[in-house]
């Protein structure tokens, strides 16, 4: 390549000299045509053997980091992974990896760069002489103060990206808990903390664009102005006669010109790349501090290590398996740091085949010792001694990762069909799976976001008994079961035929009553255990335990199972909407206006005043080429005015050039940037409920991250440089058409042949783009999920499935890629030989019409033929750069003008001032209410009609799929009303004719699933920032966490990252103080105690009787005895009201459903106790709670 490159400096001077020297006999010109084909033809060939060798190292290269990155994740400690969280950790992968790679694909180019400098000068030094150090000197003096610029480009890289970490990490937070926030009308509130971050990463972006701008103009000055240089220095030299310098002539200017062009190409080359380069070296830094951060001790080992504990060599000298686990802890003190212990001096011995059940309050510890005995927690002091062959677990929020439902069971292990159903029909899932459309074969949402509560928890638990293993840890796994489902289960696991049975299990409950089951009971306080031995001798030792409470039902997340039918068809939307929504995006690309959409963003002053610039700087170099043919022909006559005007004008070329990239960075920076993200952001939260159910947290978080990567940078830039490649290139037909007039009939033939390549290229380029952007979407989702469930992955010892599944998605994102940059090659292979072709089709029309072509206009050719190939791979290569990029702004724009959920004002809207104090006593009046998911589905809620009084408190219940949570969603109003019939009536006013926003905020919700996003606690429990800090510890100390705040080193400014400061029944308790803190006339409570031990419950119970007097309260509970003292209880069933009266007239018929629900939880009407049971008062003095075993001691 650098051969055929320099041999076309000889090509130009000897075709000048060619058509000058009229001696030089006719046979030269067909030597020097044949001298144009062999060289051209070689440039073709060797640049394509180049081009496909880099191609093949930036996908190999991009799968190794990504690779890499993975199987990082998957050592982290527990500690930081949560650090990290899962938004940084996907822009490590989305951001990062694609930096180096693009960085280091123009590393072979950099050195080679050097090389052609090098060359060149040698050149210059034996046409010039002594001239050659006078460009040579500039050029140098400039790669320094390029050099200099350029390392400062790699940390404001670093701290751009910073910034956007700090943004994708509460996107994360809140793009996951997008229901909760939109049922609270968090929603602005919200969106100004994100926009706020936005700004700052602007901010952060734009000093980063002016050094890179700085830097382009300068590399520019050494190509632009070391010509100006050579000849300024080749005139004084001339003048006064140093050195033996021959007189300017058309083919001396020429030559010297196409030396110093080619000089000037690695120039640009270095001024450009080198900020990419520093940049990806920024990026390879922050992935070596990723790949660098602490792992858990026994990440990789675990398996062997454990597994040779229990293989002992029998007589006969064959290996033998001990077919039980072995736990022991000694005086053990953990902490998930150095300064954070959550369990002091445990010593516990956990016998083989017995089923051992932890209890204790809130934050006591209990998760901890599971996450102790797995090994996720650090050992500070004492001996931990754990022998298994296989663990299982089934955490409090389950693990579900983005796959079908069998696959989420299985995980690892082979499928055993006989056994699989076994365990389908012990956990309760058979009807649920029955009842979809694709069985156990469909494809289950992010985190199972299409899955009820209880679904996903008997999912998990399928999961740990299906896995066979010899040691079980399940964590309050029945806490969103109804009463018949969870006995079920709990039967079905540990009766005397119990698939559990003879397996060493630690089951972590809230569920007191089914402690008489256990081998044995281990009761928790404070990081510390109080009590183990039976129940009857811990019992006899005084513990205290909660009364009896187990699970009615739990709706969780807020969203109501349903029917069965409804959860399956949401489950298979979700597989065939991401085919269908790709394709989708696929034909509607050229059709939304992406580019309208982008130039809005920026604003029309900007777009104008940029495309003025791009044009005057453009122009101002074209007239420079021209300018240079008539001091050519200017005969050496006052060369030096000649010299000093070309130099005027190339210094206002770079002057435009400056302007350009400034303007172009703030326009970018402080208009489109800002303006696009808000635009995306106010459709995603604006969107209607049931859009965010059917995408997955990945999908959308890859159009905040790549795809706007990609606005921000990628599709300005290329824009830049298609402008300025369009005008650059319109120059050089026209000077070669100067030259070579006959060439201008083969134009328009080479046009046509040009733009159907082209089009060819571009349908091709825009489907593989499509590809390569969806095929990332599930990479991201993975890795994302991964972070979040990395303590099931390795219970499970799932490392290699998982690593396994990350190399399917990568191998199919990199082959888009490869495919992508495939045809690249194409094009490049495609514009190198149209090259090849346009350079011969000249030299045959100089040679044959030698007497009638110009020298000067002929240099000029000639000395622009050199880079044509370049300029038109850049033109076609930028273009197809705008065209792809375009993909990602469609993609935004898609996201940007998502039907909204409220459509606007109606005529029937009641405006917002006439509804100022509305609502003052809380009516609610359910009036023949009906409503349905979806057209083609069946009702959820059928013909409801109750009224409840302002001020009172009704409690919920019933079976799984009852509508308990479609009733709560309809009183938000979360269901397009053209599928609801009937009226909802607050305070006498129809909430279809409030303004939705209004509506929700005049509401207080606590959902299942604890809402709490990645800001400071104040900002958790006060997100309008409306409250003191005196209320809000008032809050807390009313819901019993002032002590635990109040521990943390910064209080109130204490970080909650990825919700896992906190145990989930600690995030409860912080999502009630924000309700109470929120004061509003209506709240609601939708399990929000399903994950407290029984002590803290009935102190919440005391809480709301005391605190919310005067307030309409409804509440779902799973727990009787959290409503039973309520005024009024709702029990449904399919969808219809069954029972709705007062507790004690429904516990007072023994047939009544209510009265069976207790009965399974232990509490019934005083005329009904069992005989011989224990009894224990309620606080309203008339219902009992009462078990047969189980009384506080």
């Amino acid at each position: 390549m650098l051969a055929g490159t320099f041999s076309q400096v000889t090509l130009v001077e000897q075709m000048i000299l060619y058509v000058s020297d009229k001696s030089i006999p006719t046979e030269r010109g067909t030597f020097l045509i044949s001298a144009y084909f062999v060289v051209y033809v070689s440039l073709a060939i060797s640049n394509y053997v180049y081009s496909e060798k880099v191609n093949a190292f930036i996908v190999l290269y991009g799968s190794a980091l990504t690779g890499s990155l993975y199987a990082k994740t998957l050592r982290l400690t527990s500690m930081a992974a949560r650090e990290v969280g899962q938004g940084a950790a996907t822009t490590y992968m989305s951001v990062d990896v694609e930096k180096v790679t693009s960085g280091f694909q123009t590393l072979q180019e950099l050195w080679a760069a050097v090389v052609t400098i090098i060359i060149a000068c040698i050149m210059l030094w034996y046409k010039a002489g002594y001239v050659m150090f006078a460009p040579l000197l500039f050029v140098i003096t400039l790669l320094s103060s390029t050099s200099t610029v350029g390392s400062f480009v790699g940390p404001a890289q670093k701290a751009w990206l910073a910034a956007i970490d700090v943004r994708i990490k509460l996107l994360t937070s809140v793009l996951g808990q997008l229901l909760p926030i939109k049922l609270g009308a968090y929603e602005a509130a919200l969106a100004h903390k994100i926009n706020a971050l936005r700004a700052r990463e602007t901010q952060a972006l734009r000093h980063f664009l002016n050094l890179v701008s700085v830097a382009g103009t300068l590399s520019n000055i050494g190509s632009s102005a070391s010509f100006v240089v050579t000849l300024a220095a080749y005139v004084v030299m001339l003048a006064n006669g140093w050195g033996d310098l021959a007189p300017l002539d058309v083919s001396r200017i020429f030559t010297l010109f196409t030396i110093v062009s080619i000089l000037g190409g690695p120039l640009n080359s270095i001024g450009q790349q080198l900020p990419g380069l520093f940049a990806s070296f920024a990026s390879l830094g922050r992935i070596q501090g990723f790949l660098q951060l602490p792992e858990r001790a026994d990440s990789d080992s675990a398996q062997e290590s454990v597994d040779a504990d229990l293989i002992d060599v029998s007589d006969d000298g064959a290996k033998v398996c001990f077919p039980t686990a072995q736990v022991s802890l000694k005086g053990c003190t953990f902490g998930w740091d150095d300064k954070t212990q959550v369990l002091r001096d445990v010593t516990l011995e956990l016998a083989p085949l017995e089923l051992h059940m932890v209890v204790g309050s809130v934050a006591s510890g209990k998760s901890s010792l599971l996450m102790s005995i797995l090994g996720e927690t650090r050992l500070v002091e004492g001996v931990l001694a754990v022998k298994a062959r296989k663990i299982a677990l089934a955490s409090q929020t389950p693990f579900i990762y983005p796959g079908t439902l069998r696959a989420n069971i299985l995980l690892d292990s082979p499928f055993d069909a006989a056994f699989y159903d076994q365990v389908i029909d012990a956990c309760g899932l058979r009807q649920d799976i029955e009842a979809l459309p694709q069985r156990d074969r469909v494809k289950l949402g992010d985190k199972g976001a299409t899955l009820s509560g209880g679904q996903r928890q008997r999912l998990a638990i399928a999961r740990a008994v299906y896995a066979r293993a010899d040691l079980v840890l399940l964590d309050d796994v029945f806490s969103a079961l109804d009463g018949e489902t969870e006995a079920h289960v709990f039967s079905s696991l540990f009766g005397p035929d119990g698939m559990l049975k003879g397996k060493t299990t630690v089951l972590v409950t809230h569920g007191v009553h089914h402690l008489p089951s256990a081998d044995k009971v281990i009761v928790m306080d404070a990081g510390s255990i109080t009590h183990f031995g039976s129940f009857e001798d811990v019992r006899d030792a005084g513990a205290q335990f909660a009364l009896a409470s187990t699970a009615v039902d739990s709706d969780a997340a807020g969203k109501s199972e349903g029917t069965a039918k409804q959860n399956a068809t949401e489950a298979t939307v979700v597989d065939e909407e991401k085919e269908e929504e790709e394709a989708w995006s696929a034909e509607q690309a050229s059709r939304r206006g992406a580019y309208a959409f982008y130039a809005k963003c920026t604003g029309v002053l900007q777009t104008s005043t940029l495309l003025a610039l791009i044009t005057a700087w453009s122009s101002v170099g074209l007239f420079a080429t021209a300018y240079l043919s008539m001091l050519a022909s200017s005969s050496g006559d006052h060369l030096g005015l000649w010299v000093a005007g070309y130099g005027g004008i190339v210094t206002l070329n770079l002057l435009f050039m400056a302007i350009t990239l400034l303007f172009f960075g703030y326009a970018l920076a402080g208009f489109t940037a800002p303006n696009i993200h808000t635009a995306e952001l106010a459709g995603v939260l604006a969107s209607p409920i049931s859009w965010i159910t059917k995408n997955p947290v990945g999908r959308i978080l890859n159009r905040f991250s790549q795809d706007i990567q990609v606005a921000d940078r990628e599709f300005p830039f290329a824009f830049i440089n298609f402008a300025i490649n369009v005008l650059g290139t319109i120059g050089t037909f026209v000077f070669i058409t100067l030259a070579t007039p006959l060439l201008a009939f083969a134009v328009p033939i080479l046009a046509v042949v040009g733009f159907y390549s082209l089009r060819f290229y571009l349908v091709t380029s825009k489907q593989f783009r499509r590809l390569e952007l969806g095929s990332k979407s599930p990479l991201y989702t993975l890795f994302g999920t991964t972070v979040s469930g990395l303590i099931t992955v390795r219970a499970y010892r799932a490392q290699g499935y998982f690593r396994a599944q990350n190399s399917l998605f990568v191998n199919e994102s990199q082959g888009a890629l490869h495919h992508r940059l495939a045809g690249q090659l194409f094009l490049r292979v495609f514009l190198l030989w149209f090259q090849t072709i346009l350079a011969c089709s000249v030299a045959v029309l100089t040679v044959w019409l030698r007497d009638t072509t110009s020298a000067a206009f002929l240099g000029i050719a000639l000395s622009r033929l050199v880079g044509l190939g370049m300029s038109l791979s850049h033109l076609l290569t930028s273009f197809a750069s705008v065209e792809n990029g375009s993909i990602a702004i469609d993609r935004i724009q898609e996201y940007a003008t998502l039907p909204a959920e409220e459509k606007g004002s109606t005529a029937d809207q009641i405006a917002a001032s006439d509804l100022s104090s509305w609502p003052s006593a809380g009516n609610l009046v359910f009036s023949d209410f009906s409503m349905r998911y979806r057209d083609d589905l069946p009702p959820a809620l059928k013909n409801l009609s109750f009224a409840l009084e302002g001020g009172l408190k009704i409690g919920i219940c019933g079976r799984t799929g009852s509508g308990k949570s479609s009733t709560v969603l309809s009183l938000f109003r979360g269901i397009d009303q053209h599928l609801v019939t009937g009226k909802i009536v607050i305070d006498g006013v129809d909430i279809s004719t409030v303004p939705l926003k209004m509506l929700r905020e005049s509401m207080s919700i606590v959902t299942q699933d604890p809402f709490l996003w990645h800001g400071s606690i104040r900002e958790n429990l006060d997100i309008i920032n409306e409250r003191t800090d005196a209320e809000i510890w008032e809050a807390l100390k009313l819901v019993e966490m002032h002590d635990a705040v109040s521990a943390l080193d910064d209080k109130l400014d204490h970080l909650v990252v990825d919700e896992e400061s906190f145990s989930k029944g600690q995030r409860q308790l912080l999502c009630l103080a924000r309700a109470l803190l929120r004061n509003k006339k209506i709240i609601v409570l939708d399990e929000s105690t399903s994950s407290m031990d029984h002590i803290t419950d009935e102190k919440i119970r005391h809480v709301v009787d005391s605190q919310m007097k005067g307030f309409t309260v409804i509440a779902i509970a799973h727990r009787i005895s959290t409503i039973v003292n309520y005024d009024k209880i709702l029990v449904l069933d399919s969808g219809s009201i069954a029972e709705f009266d007062d507790p004690t007239v429904l516990l007072s018929k023994p047939e009544s459903r209510f009265a069976r629900l207790a009965a399974t939880q232990g509490i019934y009407h005083p005329d009904f106790v069992p005989k011989g049971a224990a009894v224990k008062g309620l606080s309203d003095g008339t219902v009992m709670v009462v078990t047969e075993d189980l009384v506080d001691v």
